[in-house]
């Protein structure tokens, strides 16, 4: 039975109704973000859930480390799926009722030959009712609506065309660029000397990327300035260093304020980047200005009040 409910609620293990407190917070609030509450109930019923997946994994989950590490990371995901949430309803994103009928109605179709009796002996074995599910459902189907949204119409961003050469050290990056100013390839010598493998094979190639945006996926903050002050056509005089080393960059083109869907094919590893990441790193920059408040101790299991 748990293997069979976890397959079942696995889409939406992190959606529980997550429910506004205004000026106050409720009894039991785990933590609040932007004033919305998320209460211990919801916190509990979602880590059951792990618990059970883990465990019929063949998972020990009685270790408390565990238990602790996994508890924090279902508050952290729920604080972004609320924060996801919130986003969604600014941009007037709605769900219908009869979009989570159906839905529901396919769980019990697929689950339940649409016996009624089993379904809500499911959920309540689960720590649903029939109403919390339904509303599970509907932040579910938004945040899917939502991620839609983002590929469908994607923000209007900034992007380069680059090569690089990684190396280790300065020392290396000193000698490439010499061997660059003597006359060297730079496909050649980045195929050749690169410690990145995967542009390495196609010359230190890297394609289009982003260099802004709240949905797309970015190159490191010192490359990405670098990008942006290089002459085009023309590889670095210094070395720029990262946290992955030190680069060495060429810049093959640079574009401001693109519509990424007038060439799909020209920018799709940018769009690909939003499909595949798009509401986690929209979810980051929500959080760099949004209000959260964890109100429990993140160190042991204590419980909301």
């Amino acid at each position: 039975m748990k293997k069979k409910l976890a397959a079942v609620l696995l889409a939406v293990f992190l959606v529980t109704g997550l429910s506004g407190c205004g000026s106050k917070v409720p009894a039991g609030t785990v933590a609040t973000v932007n004033g919305a509450a998320i209460l211990q109930e919801e916190l509990d019923a979602n880590f059951e859930q792990f618990l059970q997946m883990y465990e019929a994994y063949g998972v020990d989950t009685t270790d408390e480390t565990l238990q602790i590490n996994l508890r924090n990371s279902v508050l952290q995901s729920l604080i972004v799926q609320e924060l996801l949430v919130q986003e969604a309803a600014n941009r007037d994103l709605t769900v219908s009722d009869e979009e989570v009928e159906a839905y529901v109605q396919g769980i019990k179709d697929a689950y339940y030959s649409g016996d009624d009796a089993g379904y809500v002996a499911a959920l309540q074995e689960a720590g649903y009712t029939e109403e919390s599910y339904a509303e599970a459902v509907r932040e579910q189907l938004l945040i899917e609506a939502f991620q839609d949204e983002l590929v469908n119409h994607p923000e209007v961003v900034d992007v380069a065309k680059a090569r690089h050469i990684l190396v280790a050290t300065e020392e290396e990056a000193l000698d490439v660029i010499a061997q660059l100013d003597s006359g060297v390839d730079f496909a050649a010598l980045a195929q050749e000397v690169s410690t990145d493998m995967g542009s390495a094979v196609d010359g230190g190639n890297l394609g289009y990327f982003a260099l802004n945006g709240d949905t797309t996926s970015k190159m490191v903050t010192e490359f990405s300035d670098a990008v942006r002050a290089q002459e085009i056509g023309v590889h670095s005089s210094a070395p720029v260093q990262s946290q992955f080393g030190y680069h060495i960059i060429l810049v093959e083109d640079r574009e401001l304020e693109v519509n990424l869907l007038s060439d799909p094919e020209k920018y799709g590893a940018v769009l690909q980047g939003i499909y595949n990441s798009g509401l986690d790193n929209l979810a980051m920059t929500l959080m760099e200005t949004a209000e959260i408040e964890v109100l429990i101790d993140t160190t042991t299991l204590e419980r909301a009040e």
